[in-house]
């Protein structure tokens, strides 16, 4: 009998439902420091998490060992007992069709091809600039989650990233690409980083200004991730943490809001969610109107609504909680030119510093122009949903970012303050 299969038995003795998930991953990564290569490493990770519900109650326990898989489910029963959380039952999970999460030549990546790979990205570089820091990351990773209500899922993911930041004098440019497939263009990387940190030489201060200002699709990224998507979060909506509690039919500018789980190459795309549930494509806002929140399958319960498949891990070793999945921000009617006579953001500092529940934010801007022109160094405050009212024009730049997919965004009318 197998580990899984002992694991079981002891569960469908002790427990009145369970679930097992786990998630195993193999990585190949070098790190770049001062120019120089600091190191190329190989990774495995093993992950395993049980849940059980005994009478009523939710006990939860993880550990990266397989050996010890009864001892989780052990320490799993004996937290139910004391748990405050309460479920009836786990998912009866499925899957959803998806495409473009996999690429096989994963598998063949080497020490030399994530040499020649930082390679690209630095021999781009003007020789005044300096490569300060970096990275190239490839890996795959297998999830499997089994549950006492029949569900017996597995999925695989590929993802290669790469990251460079290039620094002259005191100035400074970063860039990050990412995909699943093995198809990132290392030297664009390396390019953009390296033209960001010129076009930022000889900023300077400005004073108080109200103009219109551009988010890069970083940036917005940034900002939507921790202002706007909690708000719709049904868990955040249950526990009375969102503005957008009661407010389903109700109008917050002119966009439209999706998060697809089964975007094509997406970052966050999967066939299942961590609950074992298939994701979905959920309509959050159309035309700017407030459509439906995203949910995992407790607060699906709770609030009586339609499961979206949206009940993800943070780490492998967390509970599931309602997660976005892909965030897809659409503006197609508002096209055209964003960058004239506007002051431009390419990213912030300070993001998770924004308020989730007010939707207020107080953030650093980072390898900003006003008209053109470097800026040292500026805030901008503000509102998330005052904002969403304030969109003028959209460009054509669309890029996903994490897990926005979004172009650049032109806001009319905001104060910037020099520092």
């Amino acid at each position: 009998m197998s580990t899984i299969e002992r694991a079981i038995s002891y569960l469908n003795k002790n427990a009145d439902d369970w679930e097992i998930f786990s998630a195993k991953g193999h990585s190949r990564s070098a790190t770049l420091e001062r120019g120089r290569i600091k190191n190329i490493l190989e990774g495995v990770e093993s992950v395993y998490s049980v849940r059980v519900i005994v009478k009523g109650r939710v006990g939860f326990a993880s550990s990266n060992s397989p050996d010890g898989l009864i001892k989780l489910c052990e320490n799993a029963i004996k937290i139910s007992k004391i748990s405050e959380e309460m479920l009836n039952a786990f998912p009866e999970g499925g899957m959803s069709r998806v495409e473009g999460i996999y690429d096989k030549r994963v598998d063949e990546v080497d020490s030399r091809w994530i040499k020649e790979a930082v390679e690209k990205m630095v021999n781009v570089f003007p020789e005044n600039v300096n490569p300060a820091q970096g990275m190239v990351d490839t890996g795959k990773r297998t999830v499997k989650l089994i549950n006492s209500s029949g569900t017996e899922l597995e999925s695989r993911g590929t993802v290669c990233t790469a990251l460079i930041e290039a620094v002259i004098e005191d100035s400074s440019g970063f860039e990050m690409i990412q995909s699943r497939m093995l198809d990132v263009d290392f030297e664009a990387a390396g390019k953009k980083a390296s033209e960001l940190a010129l076009r930022s030489l000889k900023a300077e201060k400005i004073g108080k200004v109200e103009c219109d200002v551009v988010l890069s699709p970083v940036a917005a990224s940034q900002l939507f991730f921790f202002t706007l998507y909690p708000a719709f979060s049904a868990e955040n909506i249950a526990k009375g943490r969102s503005l957008l509690a009661g407010k389903i039919g109700e109008s917050f500018g002119e966009f439209n809001l999706v998060d697809d789980g089964t975007l094509k190459g997406g970052f966050v795309t999967s066939p299942f969610d961590d609950e074992g549930s298939p994701t979905k494509k959920t309509v959050v806002f159309e035309e700017g109107v407030f459509r439906n929140p995203i949910t995992d399958y407790r607060f699906s319960r709770v609030l009586n609504i339609d499961l979206t498949g949206n009940g993800f891990r943070e780490e492998a070793t967390s509970y599931p909680r309602t997660l976005p999945s892909n965030v897809i921000i659409d503006f197609s009617y508002k096209s055209g030119s964003v960058e004239d006579d506007a002051f431009v953001v390419n990213s912030f500092i300070g993001a998770h510093t924004s308020n989730p529940i007010s939707g207020d934010f107080s953030l650093e801007c980072q390898n900003s122009f006003l008209n053109g022109k470097p800026v040292k160094s500026a805030m901008l405050y503000g509102n998330i949903y005052d904002l969403l009212k304030k969109i003028e024009v959209i460009g054509k730049d669309v890029r996903q970012v994490d897990n926005t997919v979004t172009p650049s965004i032109r806001f009319s009318n905001l104060v910037v303050s020099g520092q």
